[in-house]
């Protein structure tokens, strides 16, 4: 079951931002200049993970990952020109 994940990022190195960016641009969609939301497929998290932890620097950068339930997810609240996306249903067809 694919599960709703919010990554935030404060990258101080341009590459190494750069990089972190386009991780999460595989696996999520931009919401701010450094926040994705991610739907990951249960095994797939940990992998972002590990590619980011090669990417920064711990002793300067900082990567937060945030589960989100289905319930939370329900009851997010955005303000403004923004728009929470709905969920995308996929169909396959075997």
């Amino acid at each position: 079951m694919a599960m709703t994940t919010l990554i935030s990022y404060d990258v101080s190195g341009d590459t190494a931002r750069a990089q972190v960016a386009a991780t999460l641009q595989q696996v999520g969609d931009r919401i701010q200049r450094s926040v994705f939301v991610c739907v990951t497929e249960p095994g797939e998290l940990p992998e972002v993970e590990a590619r980011l932890r090669e990417i920064i620097d711990p002793d300067t950068d900082a990567v937060h990952i945030v589960p989100l339930c289905a319930a939370c997810w329900d009851k997010v609240i955005v303000l403004g020109q923004a728009e929470v996306q709905p969920a995308c249903l996929y169909w396959a067809v075997l």
